[in-house]
């Protein structure tokens, strides 16, 4: 049996919802994996095993005191202390990786995990459409952690690249072999009038998802959604945790939904900020998108050109989101006319494949 650890960074849901895709298609190859991981383990299929910490997490990722900012100056000062401390901190990991027994490392995408991979002797692949050293590079003052990073990611066996991904000549510099694959996104496998029914709310109703990712967004005038009587708003964890509103119009779920992303397909929209999970599963799902921006962040023009190129998407002021003013922007949103791509979806299986070949290639080098 194959013993596969999945190192995911724990910012946001994205990284982790895909991975968690690619562990399934593992599982059901027979493969044994473990995680390595902050991101919450019910994001997961069954059978995917954690890994305890020893006592840091796998990646940095990107400060975040709610789901539309970032802390620029706290995820520097965080690298440093990390940086100062990154060779020993590689070397707990490698041996972690070597008690567990691990044949090969899926990384997505902590630098971290793949010089320990390096240092433990087994392969490693990441998995992404973005790296850190990509992203730091658009901001003062990390050019030298920009360089550990790129160091570090030199050490891969393999870069699988999915698409929504950025074109500039930084972009995945520090790696030695790169292979294009499908995107990874989830399809829903309940119909929209049973989860409707479900929620209690009527199929012909309007109904708009808001979410931002794994981050409340406690700032939002919910009450003022009152407003959109045309309209019914559907809030889920963590955006739902301190959520209290007297709007008639607005469904708080209290308790995360076994299938998200069936709950995503039944909805006409969803209010959001762009980030790679809930792009890909929109466009897969063919839902219109009302996003608003989400700080100096290089992922998101990437995002924002592949909503409209391939999907339905509007633009939506952060503070009107904020305000709670979405009425008259979801009016046009749903008035547009969108042509929806066909789109390959197959990114999981494709990833798993590679993977379980990359151990049998290392297998039989003497």
């Amino acid at each position: 049996m194959t013993t596969v650890v999945l190192a995911v960074s724990g910012h946001g849901y994205g990284h982790a919802v895909r991975s968690a895709q690619v562990a399934g298609e593992l599982l059901k190859r027979g493969a044994r994996v473990l995680l390595r991981s902050e991101a919450p383990i019910w994001l997961f299929p069954q059978g995917v095993q954690p890994i305890d910490s020893p006592g840091w997490p796998i990646d940095v990722g990107v400060v975040q005191h709610h789901g539309l900012e970032f802390d620029i100056d706290a995820t520097r000062d965080c690298w440093r202390r990390v940086g100062h401390d990154f060779d020993a901190r590689a070397s707990v990991e490698a041996e972690l990786l070597r008690s567990v027994r691990a044949d090969v490392l899926i990384a997505d995408v902590p630098p971290l995990a793949i010089v320990a991979a390096h240092l433990a002797g087994i392969p490693s692949v990441a998995v992404t459409n973005f790296t850190w050293d990509w992203i730091y590079a658009a901001w003062p003052g990390f050019e030298d952690i920009v360089q550990q990073i790129r160091s570090a990611y030199a050490q891969a066996d393999l870069l699988l690249r999915l698409p929504l991904h950025g074109t500039d000549a930084d972009a995945f510099s520090a790696f030695k072999r790169v292979e294009d694959v499908p995107l990874i996104a989830r399809t829903a496998s309940k119909p929209k009038s049973a989860v409707r029914a479900e929620l209690g709310v009527p199929t012909a109703a309007k109904l708009i998802l808001l979410s931002f990712g794994g981050f409340p967004a406690r700032d939002i005038n919910l009450d003022a959604l009152a407003e959109a009587a045309g309209y019914t708003f559907l809030l889920t964890l963590p955006l739902s945790r301190d959520a209290h509103t007297t709007a008639a119009n607005v469904v708080v779920l209290r308790e995360q939904p076994a299938d998200y992303v069936s709950v995503l397909a039944a909805c006409d929209a969803l209010v959001t900020k762009p980030g790679y999970g809930i792009v890909a599963d929109c466009l897969a799902n063919r839902v219109p998108m009302l996003y608003t921006d989400r700080g100096p962040f290089r992922e998101y023009d990437v995002l924002v050109d592949a909503l409209h190129r391939l999907g339905c998407a509007r633009y939506v002021p952060r503070a009107d989101v904020l305000d709670g003013r979405l009425a008259s922007h979801l009016d046009a949103l749903l008035d547009s006319t969108c042509t929806w791509s066909e789109l390959r979806l197959d990114g999981a299986s494709t990833v798993a494949q590679h993977v379980l070949n990359l151990k049998k290639q290392a297998c039989a080098v003497p």
